[in-house]
């Protein structure tokens, strides 16, 4: 994985042992981000997916990386959340519920 998901990428926990050796090798790359539920590298969180909800909008996250004050994604995920008002709308409130590992 990329140097700058440092968390995930290795490890006994980390993405690499479960056969992601590049971002790309994720099925929808713009859903990737980081959760406060990851502490540090190697953390049993990595890989988490998680149901991020805000007003009527609910998209899937899976957790690479730390993110200490609240959850990170990329701005197209953003975007879709947020119908297209994420650069207007910036920080916002969301729901996160954590799905179980499929």
């Amino acid at each position: 994985l990329s140097p700058s998901i440092p968390a995930c990428s290795d490890g006994s926990n980390g993405l690499e042992s479960k056969g992601y050796t590049t971002l790309s090798s994720f099925s929808n790359f713009s859903y990737l981000g980081g959760a406060p539920t990851i502490a540090n590298w190697n953390d049993a969180n990595c890989g988490k997916c998680y149901a991020i909800t805000y007003a009527k909008n609910t998209i899937n996250v899976l957790a690479l990386d730390v993110s200490k004050n609240g959850l990170t994604m990329s701005p197209q995920a953003m975007n879709v959340l947020m119908d297209g008002q994420a650069s207007a709308l910036g920080r916002v409130e969301v729901t996160a519920t954590e799905l179980p590992t499929s």
